[in-house]
């Protein structure tokens, strides 16, 4: 018991101390390459099947606490024997950062598209399915902690990121899905 209160002691004082140090400067642009999973909920009854992939991402600050981001990003699943599906989404939306230490946490609200095909022939009459084209968002938030000056780790980006994409795979139109997300970020420039 002891040793357990020591511990979170010393978690709560390293905390601390993070938060304590005097943020960095914040930078004109951030280049980000991501890991990503996406936990893919279609809807009506299909089951629902993870995704891996990846994501870049461009944000421009335009103050010490708006950006602008632009995210690209693709996500296979080629365990699906049925499907075999891949997403592609690309997303366009404002960032609010809170940059008070080392650690910048954020949310995000973006807005754009999401294009979806499969290897998937119909048994019945032998043709595969084009690829679909639709509306995405994504709603969540993350963190970036800075290792150096312009070299920062994102340890994690959860978002909600609804598609509204028709697909043999969910008639519903409309697909619930969650990203995780993490990666390095390279930044240029200083305000």
């Amino acid at each position: 018991m002891n040793r357990t209160k020591h511990v979170l002691a010393l978690l709560v004082l390293g905390a601390a101390g993070a938060l304590a140090q005097q943020p960095g400067p914040t930078p004109t642009a951030e280049v980000g390459m991501n890991f990503s999973l996406l936990n893919s909920h279609p809807g009506t009854g299909s089951p629902s099947f993870t995704a891996s992939g990846g994501s870049g991402t461009f944000v421009y600050n335009f103050n010490r606490f708006l950006g602008g981001v632009a995210d690209l990003g693709s996500y296979h699943n080629p365990g699906d024997a049925n499907f075999n599906p891949t997403t592609f989404t690309y997303l366009f939306g404002p960032r609010l950062s809170i940059r008070k230490s080392r650690a910048t946490p954020y949310v995000q609200a973006l807005f754009g598209g999401a294009k979806q095909w499969t290897g998937f022939v119909d048994p019945n009459t032998g043709s595969s399915f084009s690829p679909q084209n639709g509306f995405a968002a994504a709603f969540g938030g993350g963190m970036d902690i800075r290792v150096k000056n312009h070299f920062l780790v994102k340890p994690l980006q959860v978002e909600y990121l609804m598609t509204q994409v028709n697909n043999p795979w969910s008639t519903a139109g409309t697909q619930n899905n969650l990203r995780y997300s993490a990666g390095v970020v390279f930044t240029f420039g200083k305000d």
